[in-house]
């Protein structure tokens, strides 16, 4: 992405973090939606939410899109008072949270390619999470 991606992601994320969203959605989600991600069922993404990786029920279902949409109306709120698209904040954040939330053992995944199990070392990013350049 461009300069200006780079600049949400160092502004944004920043803010973001200190208002407490990269960790509101990880305190909301119940004990359901921890265990499916402990069992690879559920994961983050890239784009900055979480994604259905496997086989989960109703519930877990339900939960994971009402934790996005709340993750939308986050990441809208700040586009609006960057002057940025929603998508660059989502992906600035989905940038953060793939380096320092995924835990070992944990699925990501990265555009639309497969879901990945996470492991001891770094998950290697995307070029345009990068802060070189």
């Amino acid at each position: 992405m461009t300069r200006k991606f780079l600049m949400i992601a160092l502004g944004g994320a920043v803010a973001l973090a200190a208002g407490g969203l990269v960790t509101m959605p990880a305190r909301a989600q119940s004990g359901a939606v921890t265990a499916a991600m402990a069992a690879g069922t559920v994961g983050e993404q890239a784009d900055g939410y979480l994604g259905i990786a496997g086989t989960v029920g109703p519930d877990v279902r339900s939960e994971v899109e009402s934790i996005n949409i709340k993750r939308r109306a986050a990441y809208t709120d700040l586009a609006g008072k960057r002057g940025v698209t929603v998508q660059d904040v989502a992906a600035s954040i989905g940038c953060q949270t793939l380096a320092s939330r995924v835990k070992t053992g944990q699925v990501y995944r990265i555009g639309s390619g497969p879901w990945q199990t996470k492991g001891d070392g770094p998950i290697a990013l995307p070029s345009y999470c990068s802060t070189a350049g």
